[in-house]
């Protein structure tokens, strides 16, 4: 209870709260204190220790130190073997305690106190598995002579009590067949675990033989796949206690080559069938070079998903328009096309990696669940649109590829930076994958993986412009182009009614009239500056003054919207279809039940989602399936950002939607590919 009433800082989650509590009342300037983090977690909930078994993840402690300050190492108290048939964890349940220390910079004014802020991260596990985390700030309060808190004092010696000892003796491992045999020349075989620091050593889930011998006792474990190099390091627990072991042994020799895949997904291997993953799910372990190939070929499928059409129309113009260009000039046009693709998705990437080590749940198309980015699409779109139609002329607009007055670069440059814009709501075979494994993995692999994916939406059009004999395919440019080019508005004018509805489904109607009538005093603003650029000097000013005005009046206008003062969406998500709500606890529930159940991740901005449940949810042969194979069905809306929905992408290893999951009521989840037919879904509800 001391503990707790002095606790620094405390980060409480739905199922585990983490207290920071500081050793020392006063610690000097270059000294050290000590920091317990004492974890709670919910009954019936377990974490992990740091190597988890054969699931989950072990928590992550952040501290920000100024000034030169330093942490010590996290240590772990002995963890437990929590069973998860067929599955054996690591970790630990109800209460328990991290230490770790903070050094105080040398230079630290005393009497000055040490403010640390604190990030810390966990996956907490039930039936289901949900990464969890939250900031505080520890304050170390400092002076020229340190001093304990002796009110904390008995909180540092329970956690210490529970920290493994250094070995007494020594301890060495053998093998005898598939059996790893350790030997330790201290303690009793009571009660005797072994966890390995390094996973794949041992099989987790199997039995450990314990039998005396000497002055110790040899515990037997069933061999891993993974190879020992030297010394087997790890903790020995047993009824005596627990010591941290350093067992010496003869190294294995290297494992052969071996050419079967790790976890395959739906969207990698449609062929090959859907993916299963056993009880707790983990994302599938993809390596840089297969992450990165993967998105290039999503960002080469990219191109002919629904959400690209309206700029490709565009991309039709500018190869047109510079048929007859030299090389030199074609190439000059591509390589701004892809520079505007390239910078796009750099910037996308900056932003999500930004968000993401904030502690904010996001994930591909994140910015279309923030009203004002909508509506400003929105009317960048407009403005296209009308630049298009002639309502007024910028000679380096963003679709001006190939016209007249430039050279047409900074259009392809912009056209570029448009094509990834409104291909944001779309998600392309093998992306979901590659995405998910870089948003897990380190910023260097997430920003390799975003770069890849431009370099695949950018690539087909690049080609097409360096191809020799361009100009004898396509038409010749001529007076048809204008026409050509007001038509291509059109298409901007579908993809502005697109994304008015989504600014719907985040505002509600009485916002988004708001936000109608200012994208109207935007048209009214380009028309003013339309009838500038003909007019005399004295027109000018007057009309650029009306144009100005008219954009002062769609902010205020717009301003309910773009603040994003929603009430609640114009249609809940599983309207579509014969759909439930989702929630975590609902799929849980389900599982324990061994009912099977089919869960649709969707979201009102992802065009893929949306034909899907056009197509394949919509009607009655659906609800038939459904009724048939006795499948519960649910539909998870991630149109805003809920932490519940981001919590079961980050289990599957996605990072957008649609996400679809079809849980068999036998403690096994497949993920279904991300284009879906009705015999592909009734095949996949009848395996059981």
């Amino acid at each position: 209870l001391a503990g707790t009433a002095a606790a620094q800082a405390l980060i409480e989650a739905e199922h585990v709260s983490a207290e920071f509590v500081v050793q020392n009342r006063v610690t000097a300037p270059g000294e050290t204190t000590g920091v317990a983090i004492v974890n709670s977690l919910a009954e019936g909930w377990h974490t992990y220790w740091i190597n988890p078994g054969d699931s989950g993840e072990p928590p992550i402690i952040d501290l920000e130190l100024a000034g030169g300050g330093t942490q010590g190492e996290t240590r772990f108290p002995a963890p437990e073997r929590l069973p998860y048939p067929p599955l054996m964890n690591f970790g630990y349940k109800d209460t328990f305690t991290l230490l770790t220390d903070v050094t105080v910079p040398a230079d630290w004014p005393a009497g000055t106190p040490y403010r640390v802020p604190v990030r810390m991260d966990w996956l907490v596990c039930e039936a289901i598995c949900i990464p969890e985390g939250g900031s505080g700030e520890i304050v170390i309060d400092t002076a020229a002579v340190s001093a304990p808190d002796s009110a904390v004092a008995f909180t540092f010696v329970r956690a210490g009590l529970s920290m493994p000892k250094a070995a007494p003796g020594e301890a060495v491992y053998r093998r005898e067949g598939d059996r790893l045999v350790l030997d330790v020349s201290f303690g009793t075989p009571e009660g005797a675990a072994f966890f390995p620091l390094e996973r794949g050593l041992i099989d987790n889930a199997a039995a450990q033989f314990g039998a005396a011998a000497g002055d110790g006792f040899s515990l037997s474990l069933a061999s891993g796949k993974g190879r020992i190099e030297g010394a087997m390091k790890g903790v020995l627990r047993t009824d005596d206690g627990a010591w941290w072991l350093t067992a010496t042994g003869p190294a294995d020799p290297p494992a052969a080559a071996s050419a079967e895949p790790a976890v395959r997904d739906g969207t990698a291997a449609q062929a090959a069938g859907p993916a299963v993953i056993v009880g707790a799910a983990q994302a599938p372990q993809v390596g840089l070079l297969q992450a990165l190939l993967f998105a290039f070929v999503g960002g080469l499928i990219l191109n002919l998903m629904p959400c690209v059409f309206p700029v490709l129309a565009l991309k039709v113009f500018g190869l047109i328009a510079h048929a007859d260009a030299p090389f030199a000039k074609r190439a000059v046009i591509g390589g701004a096309y892809a520079s505007g693709v390239l910078t796009a998705f750099a910037v996308l990437a900056a932003a999500l990696l930004t968000l993401k080590s904030a502690g904010v749940a996001v994930g591909w198309g994140f910015q279309l669940q923030t009203p004002a980015v909508v509506a400003a699409m929105a009317a960048v779109v407009l403005l296209v649109g009308l630049n298009l139609a002639g309502v007024f002329e910028v000679g380096t607009s963003l679709t001006r590829v190939g016209g007249t007055g430039g050279d047409g670069t900074a259009g392809a440059f912009g056209t570029g930076v448009l094509a990834t814009i409104v291909a944001t709501p779309c998600t392309a075979p093998f992306m979901a994958v590659a995405i998910g494994a870089a948003l897990a993995a380190s910023p260097q692999m997430a920003l390799g993986v975003f770069f890849a994916l431009g370099a695949g939406l950018a690539t087909p059009f690049v080609v097409l412009t360096l191809l020799p004999g361009l100009a004898k395919v396509l038409p010749k440019p001529g007076a048809w182009m204008v026409r050509l080019k007001q038509f291509l508005a059109f298409p901007m004018f579908a993809t502005l009614a697109w994304l008015v509805f989504v600014l719907a489904q985040l505002v509600g109607p009485d916002v988004l009239l708001g936000a109608l009538l200012g994208l109207v005093m935007i048209a009214l603003a380009a028309w003013f500056f339309g009838l500038a650029q003909m007019g005399s000097t004295r027109t000018r000013r007057l009309t650029a003054s009306l144009a100005g005005g008219s954009l002062a009046i769609a902010l205020i206008a717009a301003w309910p919207a773009i603040s994003g003062s929603a009430p609640t969406p114009v249609q809940p998500a599983y309207a579509a279809g014969a759909g439930e709500p989702f929630s975590l606890s609902r799929v849980a529930e389900l599982e324990a039940d061994g009912t099977p159940a089919f869960v649709n991740v969707t979201a009102a901005w992802c065009i893929t989602c949306k034909v899907n449940e056009r197509v394949v949810f919509g009607g009655d042969s659906f609800a038939d399936v459904l009724s048939r194979t006795g499948t519960r069905y649910l539909v998870a809306d991630w149109t805003r950002r809920d932490p519940d929905v981001s919590a079961f992408l980050e289990r599957f290893g996605r990072a957008g939607v649609p996400l679809y999951v079809h849980f068999k009521g036998n403690g096994e989840a497949e993920v279904l590919p991300q284009v879906l037919t009705l015999s592909m879904l009734e095949q996949a509800f009848q395996e059981r």
